[in-house]
């Protein structure tokens, strides 16, 4: 099994693991709050996933060391666990499959937040994630740069 898929299984259980846990904090803060439980479900949804996208793009540059903190590439990534392991700050953040794996994980969750909102844009969201799935196959198929 290649490193990618490893990285994907991860993402698949981070993700219902997110999906419920913010399921479960919408309902607790709907009964403190007058407010309706999937509205607020669908927020944290939006949220963390346009959230997380962005700390996805901003950690693969390098930025302020967010690398380091993102569960679903530690989790999922070996190379990850070794650059933390080892301590090569120069070459972490760097790894395609590891943007990959969390633009994929903070889109999911967005997809899930948006997707509640009705059949239309459900259907959006089903077309984004196989426009998602091509672009993945196209990642995967570049070569690796030298550096």
């Amino acid at each position: 099994m290649s490193e990618f898929t490893r990285a994907l299984r991860s993402f698949g259980k981070a993700y219902i693991v997110a999906v419920v846990a913010l399921g479960i904090v919408a309902y607790v803060v709907s009964r403190l709050l007058p407010r309706d439980p999937l509205i607020l479900y669908q927020l944290f949804l939006v949220f963390l996933g346009v959230g997380y996208v962005f700390a996805s793009v901003l950690s693969w540059t390098g930025f302020a060391n967010l690398y380091r903190y993102s569960p679903t590439l530690f989790v999922g990534l070996p190379s990850y666990r070794r650059t933390v392991a080892q301590g090569e700050m120069g070459k972490e953040g760097r790894d395609r499959r590891a943007l990959a794996v969390g633009i994929l994980f903070g889109l999911a969750l967005l997809g899930s937040g948006v997707a509640l909102f009705g059949w239309l844009f459900a259907a959006g969201m089903v077309a984004v994630a196989v426009a998602v799935g091509y672009s993945l196959r196209w990642l995967e198929s570049l070569p690796a740069k030298t550096a």
